[in-house]
Protein backbone atom coordinates (compact mmCIF):
# COMPACT_ATOMS: atom_id res chain seq x y z
CA UNK A 1 0.00 0.00 0.00
CA UNK A 2 3.11 2.20 0.86
CA UNK A 3 4.24 1.72 -2.53
CA UNK A 4 1.56 2.13 -4.20
CA UNK A 5 0.15 5.52 -3.18
CA UNK A 6 4.26 6.72 -3.62
CA UNK A 7 4.21 5.51 -6.81
CA UNK A 8 0.44 6.99 -7.55
CA UNK A 9 2.00 10.23 -6.21
CA UNK A 10 4.51 10.17 -8.50
CA UNK A 11 2.74 9.65 -11.60
CA UNK A 12 0.70 12.99 -10.42
CA UNK A 13 3.64 14.85 -10.72
CA UNK A 14 4.34 13.29 -14.34
CA UNK A 15 0.47 14.25 -15.80
CA UNK A 16 1.19 17.81 -16.24
CA UNK A 17 3.53 17.06 -19.05
CA UNK A 18 1.35 14.13 -20.26
CA UNK A 19 -1.67 15.45 -23.00
CA UNK A 20 -4.68 13.92 -21.80
CA UNK A 21 -6.07 13.69 -25.45
CA UNK A 22 -3.09 11.43 -25.90
CA UNK A 23 -3.45 9.02 -22.70
CA UNK A 24 -5.98 10.39 -20.06
CA UNK A 25 -5.02 7.80 -17.31
CA UNK A 26 -2.68 10.54 -15.56
CA UNK A 27 -4.90 13.17 -15.73
CA UNK A 28 -7.04 11.56 -12.58
CA UNK A 29 -3.71 11.09 -10.64
CA UNK A 30 -3.09 14.85 -11.28
CA UNK A 31 -6.83 15.36 -9.83
CA UNK A 32 -6.18 13.29 -7.08
CA UNK A 33 -2.72 15.48 -5.41
CA UNK A 34 -3.64 16.69 -2.30
CA UNK A 35 -5.30 14.04 -1.51
CA UNK A 36 -2.65 11.71 -2.51
CA UNK A 37 0.56 13.87 -1.00
CA UNK A 38 -1.63 14.17 2.44
CA UNK A 39 -1.44 10.48 2.54
CA UNK A 40 1.86 9.93 1.68
CA UNK A 41 2.16 12.63 4.54
CA UNK A 42 0.45 10.46 6.81
CA UNK A 43 2.39 7.68 5.97
CA UNK A 44 5.72 9.05 6.26
CA UNK A 45 4.78 10.05 10.01
CA UNK A 46 3.71 6.53 10.81
CA UNK A 47 6.86 4.96 9.33
CA UNK A 48 9.09 7.21 10.63
CA UNK A 49 7.70 6.66 14.55
CA UNK A 50 8.76 2.91 13.47
CA UNK A 51 12.32 3.97 12.25
CA UNK A 52 11.77 2.36 9.13
CA UNK A 53 13.97 3.06 6.14
CA UNK A 54 10.66 3.50 3.88
CA UNK A 55 10.19 6.60 5.70
CA UNK A 56 13.03 8.10 3.48
CA UNK A 57 11.74 6.65 0.24
CA UNK A 58 8.32 8.47 0.83
CA UNK A 59 9.70 11.27 1.85
CA UNK A 60 12.06 11.70 -1.37
CA UNK A 61 8.80 11.59 -3.04
CA UNK A 62 7.21 14.18 -1.26
CA UNK A 63 10.00 16.91 -1.99
CA UNK A 64 10.08 16.20 -6.04
CA UNK A 65 6.81 17.22 -5.81
CA UNK A 66 6.79 20.34 -3.00
CA UNK A 67 6.41 22.95 -5.73
CA UNK A 68 3.24 21.53 -6.38
CA UNK A 69 2.19 22.61 -2.76
CA UNK A 70 2.50 26.31 -2.72
CA UNK A 71 -0.22 26.26 -5.53
CA UNK A 72 -2.94 24.77 -3.45
CA UNK A 73 -1.74 26.44 0.04
CA UNK A 74 0.00 29.55 0.91
CA UNK A 75 0.94 30.09 4.57
CA UNK A 76 -1.30 32.84 5.44
CA UNK A 77 1.02 35.28 7.09
CA UNK A 78 -0.38 38.66 6.77
CA UNK A 79 1.11 40.71 3.99
CA UNK A 80 1.33 44.22 5.97
CA UNK A 81 3.23 46.32 2.54
CA UNK A 82 1.29 49.00 1.53
CA UNK A 83 0.56 49.32 -2.05
CA UNK A 84 0.44 52.43 -4.13
CA UNK A 85 -1.58 51.10 -7.24
CA UNK A 86 -1.52 54.58 -9.08
CA UNK A 87 0.91 52.65 -11.22
CA UNK A 88 -1.57 49.55 -11.42
CA UNK A 89 -4.43 48.65 -12.21
CA UNK A 90 -7.18 45.37 -10.41
CA UNK A 91 -8.22 42.66 -11.95
CA UNK A 92 -11.48 39.97 -11.51
CA UNK A 93 -12.39 36.66 -12.78
CA UNK A 94 -15.92 35.17 -11.72
CA UNK A 95 -17.59 32.57 -12.55
CA UNK A 96 -21.40 33.78 -12.68
CA UNK A 97 -23.23 30.25 -13.34
CA UNK A 98 -25.63 32.23 -15.65
CA UNK A 99 -26.55 34.53 -12.52
CA UNK A 100 -28.21 31.38 -11.19
CA UNK A 101 -31.08 31.68 -13.91
CA UNK A 102 -31.69 27.66 -13.22
CA UNK A 103 -32.04 28.62 -9.54
CA UNK A 104 -29.07 26.30 -8.56
CA UNK A 105 -29.69 28.55 -5.72
CA UNK A 106 -32.67 29.03 -3.91
CA UNK A 107 -32.53 32.66 -3.79
CA UNK A 108 -33.77 33.20 -7.24
CA UNK A 109 -32.49 36.92 -7.31
CA UNK A 110 -29.09 35.80 -7.20
CA UNK A 111 -28.65 37.45 -10.53
CA UNK A 112 -29.16 41.44 -9.07
CA UNK A 113 -26.97 40.06 -6.28
CA UNK A 114 -23.72 39.77 -8.22
CA UNK A 115 -24.55 42.67 -10.38
CA UNK A 116 -24.68 44.70 -6.63
CA UNK A 117 -21.23 42.80 -5.47
CA UNK A 118 -19.54 43.94 -8.93
CA UNK A 119 -20.67 47.15 -8.45
CA UNK A 120 -19.35 47.22 -4.86
CA UNK A 121 -15.44 46.14 -5.74
CA UNK A 122 -15.75 47.71 -9.12
CA UNK A 123 -12.30 46.11 -10.26
CA UNK A 124 -10.39 48.24 -13.28
CA UNK A 125 -10.83 44.92 -15.49
CA UNK A 126 -13.68 42.34 -14.53
CA UNK A 127 -13.88 38.76 -16.78
CA UNK A 128 -16.96 36.98 -16.47
CA UNK A 129 -17.70 33.44 -16.96
CA UNK A 130 -21.06 31.61 -17.53
CA UNK A 131 -22.73 35.10 -18.52
CA UNK A 132 -25.68 34.75 -19.36
CA UNK A 133 -28.61 37.52 -20.48
CA UNK A 134 -32.36 37.48 -20.88
CA UNK A 135 -34.18 39.88 -23.07
CA UNK A 136 -37.39 39.29 -20.61
CA UNK A 137 -35.63 38.95 -17.25
CA UNK A 138 -32.08 40.10 -17.06
CA UNK A 139 -31.25 41.67 -20.33
CA UNK A 140 -27.73 42.71 -21.71
CA UNK A 141 -28.42 46.42 -21.79
CA UNK A 142 -29.57 46.53 -18.30
CA UNK A 143 -26.69 44.80 -16.88
CA UNK A 144 -23.95 47.01 -18.94
CA UNK A 145 -25.62 50.59 -17.80
CA UNK A 146 -25.91 48.76 -14.46
CA UNK A 147 -21.93 48.06 -14.28
CA UNK A 148 -21.23 51.03 -16.13
CA UNK A 149 -18.37 50.24 -17.82
CA UNK A 150 -16.39 52.57 -20.38
CA UNK A 151 -15.33 49.68 -22.36
CA UNK A 152 -16.80 46.24 -23.06
CA UNK A 153 -16.82 43.02 -25.04
CA UNK A 154 -19.25 40.36 -24.77
CA UNK A 155 -19.65 37.21 -27.09
CA UNK A 156 -22.28 34.92 -26.75
CA UNK A 157 -21.54 31.05 -27.61
CA UNK A 158 -25.54 30.02 -27.25
CA UNK A 159 -28.22 32.01 -28.59
CA UNK A 160 -31.70 31.46 -28.59
CA UNK A 161 -34.57 33.65 -29.03
CA UNK A 162 -34.70 35.49 -25.77
CA UNK A 163 -31.62 34.41 -23.86
CA UNK A 164 -28.17 34.36 -24.53
CA UNK A 165 -24.94 32.86 -23.01
CA UNK A 166 -21.27 33.52 -22.98
CA UNK A 167 -18.41 34.81 -21.76
CA UNK A 168 -17.62 39.15 -21.21
CA UNK A 169 -15.12 41.43 -20.68
CA UNK A 170 -15.79 44.82 -19.06
CA UNK A 171 -13.02 47.62 -18.85
CA UNK A 172 -12.21 50.70 -17.46
CA UNK A 173 -9.27 50.83 -20.44
CA UNK A 174 -9.62 50.58 -24.05
CA UNK A 175 -10.20 47.46 -25.70
CA UNK A 176 -9.08 46.86 -29.24
CA UNK A 177 -8.87 43.43 -31.63
CA UNK A 178 -11.67 41.76 -29.85
CA UNK A 179 -12.07 38.08 -30.85
CA UNK A 180 -13.83 34.89 -29.99
CA UNK A 181 -12.71 31.92 -29.77
CA UNK A 182 -14.85 29.20 -30.01
CA UNK A 183 -14.53 25.38 -29.61
CA UNK A 184 -15.49 22.65 -31.52
CA UNK A 185 -18.34 20.51 -29.97
CA UNK A 186 -18.17 22.44 -26.75
CA UNK A 187 -20.44 25.25 -25.41
CA UNK A 188 -17.31 26.69 -23.76
CA UNK A 189 -14.81 29.32 -25.18
CA UNK A 190 -12.20 31.87 -25.00
CA UNK A 191 -11.88 35.80 -25.56
CA UNK A 192 -8.95 37.72 -26.45
CA UNK A 193 -8.62 41.60 -26.54
CA UNK A 194 -5.75 44.09 -26.31
CA UNK A 195 -6.18 45.90 -23.60
CA UNK A 196 -4.67 49.76 -23.86
CA UNK A 197 -3.24 51.53 -20.31
CA UNK A 198 -1.64 54.55 -21.69
CA UNK A 199 1.54 53.73 -23.51
CA UNK A 200 1.61 50.52 -22.99
CA UNK A 201 -0.49 47.58 -24.24
CA UNK A 202 -1.31 44.04 -22.96
CA UNK A 203 -3.56 40.76 -24.75
CA UNK A 204 -6.39 39.76 -22.22
CA UNK A 205 -7.42 36.30 -22.63
CA UNK A 206 -10.64 35.71 -20.87
CA UNK A 207 -11.37 32.07 -20.56
CA UNK A 208 -13.67 29.12 -19.90
CA UNK A 209 -12.53 25.66 -20.45
CA UNK A 210 -14.01 22.56 -20.88
CA UNK A 211 -16.48 21.43 -17.86
CA UNK A 212 -17.11 18.98 -16.12
CA UNK A 213 -20.93 18.60 -15.76
CA UNK A 214 -21.16 17.03 -12.47
CA UNK A 215 -23.90 17.70 -10.32
CA UNK A 216 -25.37 16.30 -7.00
CA UNK A 217 -27.61 13.58 -8.87
CA UNK A 218 -24.23 12.25 -10.02
CA UNK A 219 -22.49 11.57 -7.16
CA UNK A 220 -22.37 8.28 -5.80
CA UNK A 221 -23.93 8.58 -1.82
CA UNK A 222 -24.27 4.66 -1.67
CA UNK A 223 -20.97 2.81 -1.80
CA UNK A 224 -22.60 -0.47 -0.60
CA UNK A 225 -25.44 -0.74 -3.25
CA UNK A 226 -26.08 -4.23 -4.03
CA UNK A 227 -27.51 -3.86 -7.49
CA UNK A 228 -24.72 -1.84 -8.45
CA UNK A 229 -25.90 1.63 -9.00
CA UNK A 230 -23.55 3.48 -7.24
CA UNK A 231 -20.94 1.30 -9.16
CA UNK A 232 -22.58 2.23 -12.25
CA UNK A 233 -22.78 6.07 -10.97
CA UNK A 234 -18.74 5.95 -10.57
CA UNK A 235 -18.43 4.60 -13.99
CA UNK A 236 -20.30 7.56 -15.27
CA UNK A 237 -18.46 10.10 -13.27
CA UNK A 238 -15.22 8.29 -14.97
CA UNK A 239 -16.86 9.29 -18.46
CA UNK A 240 -17.63 12.79 -17.58
CA UNK A 241 -14.27 13.22 -16.39
CA UNK A 242 -12.60 11.53 -19.08
CA UNK A 243 -13.90 13.07 -21.94
CA UNK A 244 -13.07 16.74 -19.63
CA UNK A 245 -9.82 16.17 -19.89
CA UNK A 246 -9.94 15.55 -23.27
CA UNK A 247 -11.15 18.34 -24.21
CA UNK A 248 -9.72 20.94 -22.53
CA UNK A 249 -6.48 18.89 -23.85
CA UNK A 250 -7.88 20.41 -27.08
CA UNK A 251 -8.39 23.51 -26.12
CA UNK A 252 -5.58 24.27 -24.25
CA UNK A 253 -3.43 23.39 -27.45
CA UNK A 254 -5.62 25.87 -29.35
CA UNK A 255 -5.45 28.53 -26.96
CA UNK A 256 -1.90 28.06 -27.11
CA UNK A 257 -0.65 29.23 -30.08
CA UNK A 258 -2.75 32.21 -30.04
CA UNK A 259 -1.12 32.89 -26.90
CA UNK A 260 2.30 32.00 -28.59
CA UNK A 261 1.82 34.91 -30.97
CA UNK A 262 0.84 37.53 -28.90
CA UNK A 263 3.01 40.45 -29.52
CA UNK A 264 1.93 42.00 -26.42
CA UNK A 265 2.40 41.06 -22.70
CA UNK A 266 -0.19 38.45 -21.48
CA UNK A 267 -2.90 38.57 -18.58
CA UNK A 268 -4.82 34.93 -18.60
CA UNK A 269 -8.05 34.87 -16.70
CA UNK A 270 -10.87 32.76 -15.80
CA UNK A 271 -12.34 29.33 -15.34
CA UNK A 272 -9.80 26.70 -16.72
CA UNK A 273 -11.89 23.91 -14.93
CA UNK A 274 -8.35 22.41 -13.72
CA UNK A 275 -6.64 21.86 -10.75
CA UNK A 276 -2.72 23.28 -10.58
CA UNK A 277 -1.55 20.16 -10.95
CA UNK A 278 -2.91 19.15 -14.56
CA UNK A 279 -1.87 19.40 -18.25
CA UNK A 280 -3.95 22.96 -18.90
CA UNK A 281 -2.49 24.74 -16.00
CA UNK A 282 1.18 23.67 -16.99
CA UNK A 283 0.86 24.78 -20.53
CA UNK A 284 -1.35 27.67 -19.91
CA UNK A 285 1.15 29.20 -17.29
CA UNK A 286 4.37 28.55 -18.87
CA UNK A 287 6.65 31.88 -18.50
CA UNK A 288 3.69 33.59 -17.01
CA UNK A 289 3.28 34.13 -12.89
CA UNK A 290 0.36 33.25 -10.97
CA UNK A 291 -1.53 35.87 -8.79
CA UNK A 292 -2.37 33.38 -6.14
CA UNK A 293 1.09 32.05 -5.50
CA UNK A 294 2.36 35.54 -5.59
CA UNK A 295 0.12 37.29 -3.02
CA UNK A 296 -2.52 34.53 -2.06
CA UNK A 297 -2.99 33.39 1.58
CA UNK A 298 -4.37 30.17 3.31
CA UNK A 299 -6.43 27.24 0.75
CA UNK A 300 -6.82 28.77 -2.51
CA UNK A 301 -9.89 26.81 -3.27
CA UNK A 302 -12.63 28.56 -5.80
CA UNK A 303 -14.83 26.07 -6.35
CA UNK A 304 -17.21 25.31 -3.63
CA UNK A 305 -19.88 22.75 -6.16
CA UNK A 306 -19.97 19.18 -5.10
CA UNK A 307 -16.73 17.99 -7.13
CA UNK A 308 -13.93 18.89 -7.87
CA UNK A 309 -13.37 21.07 -4.57
CA UNK A 310 -10.60 22.92 -5.86
CA UNK A 311 -8.40 25.77 -6.93
CA UNK A 312 -9.56 26.27 -10.87
CA UNK A 313 -10.16 30.04 -11.05
CA UNK A 314 -6.82 32.27 -12.20
CA UNK A 315 -4.96 35.18 -12.89
CA UNK A 316 -1.63 34.33 -14.41
CA UNK A 317 0.09 37.15 -15.64
CA UNK A 318 3.52 38.49 -17.71
CA UNK A 319 6.39 38.67 -15.31
CA UNK A 320 6.69 42.00 -15.99
CA UNK A 321 3.96 42.98 -13.54
CA UNK A 322 3.92 42.11 -9.96
CA UNK A 323 0.84 40.53 -8.15
CA UNK A 324 -0.70 42.22 -4.43
CA UNK A 325 -3.65 41.88 -2.14
CA UNK A 326 -4.61 38.27 -3.89
CA UNK A 327 -8.03 37.68 -2.31
CA UNK A 328 -11.08 35.31 -2.62
CA UNK A 329 -14.27 36.31 -2.03
CA UNK A 330 -16.18 33.74 -0.46
CA UNK A 331 -19.60 34.94 -0.72
CA UNK A 332 -21.78 31.71 -2.49
CA UNK A 333 -23.25 33.93 -5.04
CA UNK A 334 -22.14 31.05 -7.01
CA UNK A 335 -20.53 27.91 -7.19
CA UNK A 336 -17.02 29.29 -7.90
CA UNK A 337 -15.58 32.41 -5.46
CA UNK A 338 -14.50 35.53 -7.36
CA UNK A 339 -10.81 36.28 -7.06
CA UNK A 340 -8.92 39.31 -7.27
CA UNK A 341 -5.56 41.01 -6.82
CA UNK A 342 -3.40 44.27 -7.70
CA UNK A 343 -1.34 44.30 -10.69
CA UNK A 344 1.78 46.80 -10.37
CA UNK A 345 3.87 47.06 -13.12
CA UNK A 346 7.75 45.84 -12.39
CA UNK A 347 10.36 49.24 -12.58
CA UNK A 348 13.54 48.50 -14.09
CA UNK A 349 16.21 47.51 -11.05
CA UNK A 350 13.25 47.60 -8.66
CA UNK A 351 12.83 44.36 -6.19
CA UNK A 352 10.76 41.95 -6.49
Amino acid sequence: MTYALSGALLISYLSVWIPPDRFWIPAFFGLAFPYLFMANLILFVYWLLRLEKVSAVILIVMLLGWNNVKHYYRIPIKNREKIDNGGGFTVTTFNVRSFNVYAWSPDVRKDEQIVWFLKKIKPDILCLQEFYTDEKRFPEKKIIEELNYPYHYISYINQYHSHSYGLAVFSRFSLLNKKSLCFDESSNQSQLCDVIIGKDTFRLFNNHLQSTSLNKQKVPLNYLDEEGEALREVKDISLHLRGAFIKRAKQTKMLKRYIEQSPYPLLICGDFNDTPVSYTYKKLSRGLKDAFVESGRGLGKTYHGIFPSYRIDYILHDPRWKARQYKTYHNGLSDHYPVSCVLIKVRKGSER
